[in-house]
């Protein structure tokens, strides 16, 4: 009964601190406005919609989720022309990732990255060293609410840009819009070619050729969410980035997604050392400065020590170690035994003795015993190795005495004699 109260009491604290938290944080709606840019998620900022889109154009046979890491499922020759995308606050790629990648694309493919933390080990290869900017660092910034998006090709420019406003519960919100620093165009023909800006100026979406095929860069990952996915403008602005891609099948990248801040931890810096920034807040003290979720961590602690001080309890009696059991067989047959031998009742024990020799024989040589007649004499005689002679002995000596109303002490003890001759030699 105390077990059940305490679970009971704890899936009440926890669905109770569920309720604040979302309260607090979304004013009663059942989605977050964190960027989470999960497929899955139909919040605001997740991609669900885009991710439809990109399916439903390539075609289900044609269109591939990769769940495991690109050097492992992302092929390098494809059959058909393809394309990778990846859309997400920041990606990591490890040394074999850029590797597959890199040659995936080499190989005439194109590549579509949206993020706002470019890996440091994608760009070493791809940005050109003939570039003023003799090494690749990392986007540039800055903070606005919203911003204005359009293309550099005369086809695809509006008149009117493409407008995103950032928004949260906090009417007040700014927002970091990355661009690509002007120092990193050239006139290297293999080098960035603009393709989209923000706010007039800023370079927000390149191309970059990499063999036969293309890398297709941006840098604002939240143009492909949700929230600008419904409306007509920010689904034309995606249908037009995204149809730089050739028709082919798509492969859609979930594995290498990793939070921004997380991204600018673990890629490499420009030295090719591995940046770790101990000053920037981790997320558990954005989680202790908000009271709501401080409060749900609390609780989680709390009814988390409460469940390990219940279940460290003896939850049953201690088992009473009890004494093997003995076998009492033999005892029982010399108990039987010297009953029927004080009672004088000879043939009554030759009859019990028999039994159990009967009983030997199926036992040990697998014998059957209904019938004893000369071919069981011979099976035996072979398996156990005694003479047929004395096995013969001892069945007539059981006939005569099976026969026979009464016996004498002499009979008997004939014929215990016969038997335990045969269990001594035996085999």
């Amino acid at each position: 009964m105390r077990s059940k109260n305490f679970f009971f009491l704890a899936v009440v604290l926890i669905m109770v601190s569920l309720f604040i938290y979302l309260i607090s944080t979304n004013g009663g709606q059942a989605y977050t406005w964190k960027e989470n840019y999960k497929e899955q998620s139909k919040g605001p900022y997740g991609l669900t919609v885009v991710f439809k889109l990109l399916k439903a154009q390539a075609k289900t046979e044609s269109f591939t989720l990769l769940k495991k890491r690109i050097q492992k499922v992302l092929p390098t020759e494809p059959s058909e022309k393809s394309n990778y995308v990846f859309v997400g606050g920041g990606q990591f790629l490890d040394s074999a990732d850029v590797q597959t990648l890199l040659k995936f694309v080499y190989n005439g493919n194109d590549a579509f990255i949206a993020t706002q933390v470019l890996p440091f080990r994608l760009m070493s290869k791809l940005y050109p060293k003939t570039c003023k900017e003799d090494r690749w660092e990392n986007l540039n910034y800055y903070q606005d609410r919203g911003v204005e998006a359009n293309f550099l090709h005369p086809d695809l420019r509006q008149n009117k840009p493409f407008d995103f406003t950032y928004r949260t519960t906090s009417p007040d919100s700014i927002y970091d819009w990355h661009f690509f620093d002007r120092g990193y165009f050239c006139d290297d023909p293999d080098g960035f070619v603009a393709l989209g800006q923000i706010n007039g100026s800023k370079t927000n979406f390149v191309r970059i050729r990499y063999g036969t095929g293309h890398f297709y860069l941006h840098t604002n990952p939240l143009f492909f969410t949700n929230l600008f996915m419904i409306d007509q403008s920010g689904k034309q602005y995606a249908e037009a980035a995204l149809g730089h891609l050739s028709a082919g099948p798509v492969y859609w990248d979930c594995t290498s997604k990793v939070d921004r801040n997380v991204a600018e931890n673990m890629n490499n810096d420009s030295q090719g050392r591995p940046r770790r920034d101990f000053n920037r807040p981790s997320p558990l003290s954005y989680v202790l400065s908000q009271p709501p979720l401080a409060w749900a961590w609390y609780t989680l602690l709390g009814t988390t020590l409460v469940y390990f001080l219940f279940r460290i309890k003896r939850r049953q009696r201690i088992i009473p170690v009890l004494p093997s059991n003995k076998n009492n067989s033999l005892a029982f047959i010399r108990t039987i035994g010297r009953l029927y031998f004080l009672q004088n009742n000879h043939r009554q024990l030759v009859l019990q003795k028999m039994k159990l020799f009967l009983q030997f024989v199926r036992d040990r040589y697998k014998i059957q015993t209904r019938e004893l007649h000369e071919d069981f004499v011979y099976q035996l005689s072979i398996k156990s190795e005694i003479k047929a002679e004395k096995i013969q002995k001892i069945l007539d000596s059981y006939r005569a005495i099976d026969f026979s109303p009464e016996i004498q002490e002499r009979i008997l003890a004939d014929f215990h004699q016969q038997i335990e001759s045969f269990y001594k030699n035996c085999k």
